[in-house]
């Protein structure tokens, strides 16, 4: 069974002992100037952290956690250990955890300005968002004219924003530019939020003055290119739209070949396991399913293809009151598919590995899904129905239907030319996912894959399954709510109407989280009409699916 590599989401690793030696001679430093360190640090060269770092790079995080914890009872106060192992824990989704010991390093040294620095990006980590801002405004506070300051204000200024706070974005990013008036990463977040408020012709003057002078980062004149595409495109101005997207995906090609090779090792795997899997699978696992030991609530997946209209589905369902949502949690790839790939300890084709896998490991897997998901909503899930939504779990739908025989499935579809050309437009970090979106073709060609596995894994797995279209979700939003509520057994919830509101008030970690904020919209349907001639060579990768799904051929 091979291992999937993991997704990365912005997520921190514990820090290497060359991070940890530049933060402790940053710490000596700040020392001289009055900040506080702790007596009786350990060793920059701690035995235990040299070993729990090898251990956690090697995929053994019980034993990093266990060496981890070694360490910091040595010194129980010292702060970099702390950070270590909170950061440790949170990345094994014990959040509440690593809030325990993020909140002691907190108490234990509020006056060392670099420390706060830190605390700032463990609490962001855990999605404590009010304490990460106390912890960055606190460490400009202790270090009013620290040449971090710029960037710290910067960091405030995008935390604001994604939280919807505007007005406290703006004092923070108007700070930074007047500290550093060349910090170009600055500019393009004051752009963003002229962008938000409606200060069109201010934004666009800053994205194109960044890319024609083009002495920024290229991430940021790539960024900034995503930025104008998207201001073409709701001018009606498609060419320009289309143009500019191509100077950003030309921009972030040259940085690829990395993400290219992790992308090939995944659909590797990914295609063999869809491949391999047999109704004779389904149906032995269907068999099997009364052995596995009965979870204490019950569980649904929401996933497709990204831009298929998972992130409008979960945010209805996460207004329901007998719902919880997990967005894009990597909980399944990492804390059951991994341990479970390496509990095979074979090559043989995912099916093949999960038949012959102990009953017991399976249990644990279950319950360690369970516990994880517990530990990163940092609450009970009790009789609420948990609904796990990632667009990227369609071609694990073996490994779903193995462990979690139980598990409803909600898959979401959208007309594949809408998908293709809003995935391709779509502002994302370059990952092993993103990658496959630096042209229309391979745009296409990713999309017929993960759609070529649905069309098979839906006619094998046992799981009940729905599936929503988007276009009937934007028509008529009451009736579809009703038509999953009923699947999933769940009563009506005037509520789930109003989603958008809820969305305001919390963090979304979808890429869209801007758009879930406002009421339902059909502007997005049909969309691929202003892109026709850009995607015309690439229709019949799409038009069997486009047949498939019912909607109308060009």
């Amino acid at each position: 069974m091979p291992r999937k590599p993991d997704r990365k989401h912005g997520r921190q690793k514990p820090p290497t002992v060359g991070q940890r030696r530049k933060l402790e001679a940053k710490r000596a430093a700040n020392h001289a100037g009055g900040a506080v360190v702790p007596p009786g640090a350990p060793p920059i060269a701690d035995v235990r952290v040299q070993k729990a770092q090898a251990a956690w790079d090697q995929g053994r995080y019980d034993e990093a956690i266990w060496y981890y914890e070694r360490a910091l009872a040595r010194d129980s106060h010292n702060p970099i250990l702390l950070v270590d192992v909170a950061r440790a824990y949170a990345l094994r989704y014990r959040f509440a955890d690593a809030e325990k010991l993020v909140d002691l390093a907190n108490t234990l040294h509020p006056n060392d300005p670099q420390l706060q620095r830190m605390l700032g990006q463990s609490y962001q980590q855990i999605q404590q968002f009010d304490r990460a801002i106390a912890c960055l405004n606190r460490a400009l506070e202790l270090a009013p004219d620290s040449p971090d300051k710029p960037q710290t204000l910067l960091d405030l200024a995008k935390m604001h924003e994604r939280l919807h706070d505007l007005a406290s974005a703006r004092r923070c990013i108007d700070e930074a530019i007047r500290i550093a008036p060349h910090f170009y990463k600055a500019h393009y977040q004051s752009a963003v939020i002229d962008r938000r408020v409606g200060n069109i012709e201010a934004a666009q003057s800053c994205w194109q003055t960044i890319v024609d002078e083009k002495k920024a980062a290229l991430g940021v004149i790539a960024d900034s290119w995503y930025q104008l595409a998207a201001l073409h495109d709701k001018a009606g101005q498609y060419d320009e739209a289309f143009d500019a997207l191509t100077r950003a995906k030309k921009i972030f090609s040259g940085a690829a070949a990395p993400h290219l090779d992790e992308a090939w090792t995944i659909a590797r795997a990914s295609g063999r396991t869809i491949a391999t899997f047999t109704a004779e699978h389904s149906a032995r696992w269907a068999a099997a399913a009364g052995e596995l030991v009965p979870l204490s609530g019950r569980l649904a997946l929401v996933t497709s293809h990204p831009r298929s209209g998972t992130t409008l589905l979960e945010q209805v369902l996460d207004s329901h009151t007998g719902a919880i949502s997990a967005d894009e949690l990597q909980i399944m790839p990492e804390m059951v598919y991994g341990p479970l790939g390496r509990k095979a300890n074979t090559t043989d084709p995912v099916p093949e590995a999960l038949d012959r896998l102990p009953l017991a490991d399976l249990n644990e897997a279950r319950q360690v899904y369970w516990t994880s998901m517990e530990g990163a909503l940092r609450e009970p899930i009790g009789s609420r129905l948990l609904i796990d939504k990632n667009p990227e779990l369609t071609m694990l739908l073996p490994l779903v239907a193995r462990v979690f025989p139980e598990m409803k499935v909600l898959f979401a579809l959208r007309d594949p030319r809408d998908v293709v050309i809003s995935c391709f437009s779509q502002q994302l970090p370059l990952n092993p996912v993103s990658v496959h979106y630096l042209t229309l073709e391979d745009t296409a060609k990713k999309y017929a894959k993960m759609m070529q596995a649905w069309l098979k894994l839906r006619t094998l797995i046992r799981n009940p399954w729905i599936e929503i279209r988007y276009e009937d979700m934007v028509s008529d939003l009451e009736s579809q709510a009703r038509r999953v509520l009923e699947f999933l057994d769940l009563p009506w919830d005037d509520r789930v109407l109003e989603y958008h509101r809820r969305a305001q008030k919390k963090h979304v970690h979808s890429p869209t989280y801007e758009a879930v904020t406002k009421p339902v919209y059909s502007s997005s349907v049909g969309r691929w009409r202003n892109y026709a001639k850009q995607l015309a060579p690439y229709q019949e990768i799409l038009r069997p699916f486009v047949e498939a799904f019912g909607y109308i051929p060009t």
